[in-house]
C-alpha cells in the first residue's frame, strides 16, 4: 500500500509564539486583541467560530445593547466598529456585518487571526500559563501558542477549567454581596441559551408548515409567560437550559430549543390569537448556535456586583 497520500494529509503541527494571546472573537476579545496589537503587541486571536463577533455575529444575531441610560454609551474601539458598519452597511445586512469585523481583525498590523480554532488544553509554568493547544478544524492542525499573557474572552471561561484557575458557577447567596436579586441560598442556576427567530413581512400570505419534530402550542395556556400580542420581526426571549449546565448539556439543549423555536413559529402563524396578522410574515431567518449567556465566571481582584450596575459605578 502506498502511504504517501496518507502521509500528506495526517493532521500537523504548528507552533506560534506571540505577546498577548486572546481567547475567544465575540466583541470583548475582537476589542481586546485590537487595543493590544495597535499598543505595539505581537497578538493572536483564537477563535472557534468561521465568523468574529459571538453572540452579536451572523450566527447568533444578539444586537449590541449593553449601555443604557442618560450619557451611558459604549465607547472606544466598539464605538468605532459600528460606526464603521452603518456607514459600509446601512442595510444592517449581517454579512457585512461578518465583513466588518473579520476586516478589522484580518487586517490589522500586529494581530494574528486563528478561525475556527478551539482551545483544548493548557500547560502551566509555574503560576503561569506558558501555552495552550487548539486544534483548527478547518485545515486539522493543532496548534501551539505561546504568550506572555492570555485573555480569556471565550464566554465559557475555557482557561478556567484547563489551569488552576478559581471560578465559581451559579448564583451566589444575596448574603454575599447584599444584593436583593439573589437568593438566599447559594445555587447553580445560571441563565440559559436562546436560539432567535426573524420573521420577515410580506404582501402575500405565507404558509408554514412545521417539521414533525416540533412542539406543537396550540393555546396561550401552552405559553403563558411571552406570549402577548404579535408585533415586531425579532423574537429572542426563548431561552431554557439554565436548570441545567450549559456546556455539557449543550447539545441536548440546542435540540430542546430547536423544537420551541419551530413550535412558537407554528403557533404564530397557525393557532395564536393574530394568526390573520402573522399571515403575512415569513420566516426570515431561524438560529441554530444558541446565544450563551452565562456559565463559568472567574474569581479574580473584583466581583462586580449588582450594586456597581445600579450604583453606575465606575471601576478603576
Amino acid at each position: 500500500m502506498n502511504n504517501t497520500n496518507a502521509t500528506l494529509h495526517a493532521p500537523s503541527r504548528e507552533s506560534h509564539d506571540f505577546d498577548v494571546c486572546v481567547i475567544g472573537g465575540g466583541m470583548a476579545g475582537l476589542c481586546a486583541a485590537i487595543a493590544s496589537a495597535r499598543n505595539g503587541a505581537r497578538t493572536a486571536l483564537v477563535h472557534d467560530r468561521p465568523v468574529l463577533g459571538g453572540n452579536a455575529s451572523s450566527e447568533i444575531r444578539m444586537w449590541i445593547c449593553g449601555a443604557h441610560g442618560d450619557h451611558n454609551k459604549e465607547t472606544g474601539i466598539l464605538e468605532e466598529i459600528q460606526l464603521e458598519n452603518l456607514f459600509r452597511n446601512p442595510s444592517l445586512n449581517y454579512s457585512i456585518w461578518d465583513s466588518v469585523l473579520y476586516s478589522k481583525a484580518a487586517y490589522q498590523p500586529n494581530l494574528t487571526l486563528f478561525l475556527n480554532c478551539a482551545v483544548t488544553d493548557a500547560a502551566m509554568d509555574g503560576q503561569r500559563i506558558a501555552d495552550v493547544t487548539a486544534w483548527e478544524l478547518t485545515s486539522q492542525t493543532w496548534r501551539t501558542i505561546k504568550s506572555r499573557l492570555f485573555i480569556d474572552c471565550s464566554g465559557d471561561s475555557i482557561l478556567a477549567a484547563l489551569t488552576p484557575a478559581e471560578y465559581r458557577v451559579g448564583r451566589e447567596a444575596s448574603s454575599e454581596f447584599n444584593e436583593d436579586i439573589e437568593p438566599a441560598h447559594a445555587d447553580n442556576r445560571t441563565m440559559g441559551n436562546s436560539l432567535l427567530i426573524q420573521l420577515r413581512r410580506t404582501d402575500t400570505p405565507q404558509l408554514f408548515i412545521p417539521p414533525a419534530w416540533a412542539y406543537q402550542f396550540t393555546n396561550a395556556e401552552d405559553l403563558p409567560n411571552r406570549m402577548g400580542r404579535f408585533a415586531g420581526d425579532n423574537f429572542w426571549w426563548i431561552e431554557v437550559g439554565g436548570l441545567h449546565d450549559t456546556i455539557r448539556d449543550a447539545e441536548s439543549t440546542r435540540d430542546e430549543l430547536m423544537r420551541i423555536v419551530y413550535g412558537v413559529v407554528d403557533y404564530l402563524k397557525n393557532y395564536g390569537p393574530e394568526k390573520e396578522l402573522a399571515a403575512n410574515w415569513a420566516v426570515e431567518w431561524i438560529g441554530s448556535v444558541p446565544g450563551k449567556r452565562e456559565n463559568r465566571r472567574y474569581i479574580g481582584e473584583h466581583t462586580m456586583t449588582q450594586n456597581d450596575i445600579r450604583g453606575g459605578r465606575r471601576i478603576r
